[in-house]
């Protein structure tokens, strides 16, 4: 599939890998099936800010705005960083 490992300190490979399948499913256009991956993501790794961020995304694609806002400020507790992704 192409895909490239780039190990991140302290998130677990499983969640990585999980990570980019989500990815993979919302760049397919499938923001329901990359949350579910998402989700399962979270369950190994609860602190992983750029999962909690790519569920803001698939939350807002899918029309919850509410609850994509709780999920970027999670991610935005975690690392400040990505305030500024959103942004642009």
């Amino acid at each position: 599939m192409g895909w490239q490992y780039s190990y991140r300190k302290g998130v677990p490979i499983e969640a990585q890998y999980l990570y980019k399948k989500a990815m993979e499913m919302f760049n397919l256009g499938k923001p329901e099936s990359a949350l579910k991956y998402l989700k399962q993501t979270m369950v190994i790794a609860p602190g992983y800010s750029k999962a909690l961020f790519e569920m803001g995304n698939c939350l807002t694609r899918l029309g919850e705005c509410e609850e994509a806002r709780v999920r970027y400020e999670q991610a935005f507790r975690l690392d400040p960083a990505l305030r500024e992704l959103l942004e642009n």
